[in-house]
């Protein structure tokens, strides 16, 4: 028998090369929780999973295979957190999911003193919040009815599916091997 004599050849694969506006299929939605070290209460956060769709990526050695799936993790609530440099606790905001909104076409709110208040548009055309004292930025209702529940829980018949672009990373890591990262959610390009 050639059971123990043949040899067969060994497939590595290994994450994309960082890239902008990398185009991405939403391939599952689901609900996380993150517990907070400082008050020991848990947070809603949700996960992506995220199959890339583009052509155009790279990766470092042409005899491996590139990795096709990203998850990412990010809170859908505001977070408690203690800064490493002044020991303070502060939140961290929803940016990404600020990020999603507008990639999937969604107007920006800006409060000032609990009234919406018009964005600062650039010259490039995007929305930002307006040079006001005391503006903050809160999540669009319509973009919240569409994807996620009351609670917080993603809609999966509406997240499956779906195309993102995203700006892509790589995080380095001895102990557990590089990986993509999503750094941003974008817009998709004009063509």
């Amino acid at each position: 028998s050639n059971m123990l004599t043949e040899e067969d050849d060994v497939q590595f694969s290994e994450p994309i090369l960082a890239q902008k506006g990398v185009k991405l299929k939403v391939n599952f939605a689901e609900s996380a929780e993150w517990e907070s070290k400082v008050d020991n209460k848990k947070y809603k956060a949700m996960k992506l999973t995220l199959d890339i769709d583009d052509d155009s990526v790279k990766w470092e050695h042409a005899d491996a295979r590139p990795r096709t799936t990203i998850t990412d993790q990010f809170n859908v609530e505001q977070f408690p957190y203690v800064d490493k440099k002044t020991g303070e606790i502060k939140k961290l905001g929803r940016s990404k999911l600020y990020q999603l909104e507008e990639a999937f076409g969604f107007e920006p709110v800006f409060i000032v003193g609990g009234n919406r208040v018009e964005p600062f548009i650039t010259k490039s055309g995007s929305k930002r919040a307006p040079k006001v004292e005391g503006v903050k930025r809160s999540l669009n209702p319509d973009f919240i009815d569409a994807y996620l529940d009351a609670e917080g829980t993603p809609n999966m018949s509406n997240w499956s599916g779906k195309t993102l672009y995203a700006n892509v990373g790589v995080e380095v890591s001895e102990q557990y091997g590089d990986k993509n990262v999503i750094a941003a959610y974008v817009k998709a390009p004009i063509i």
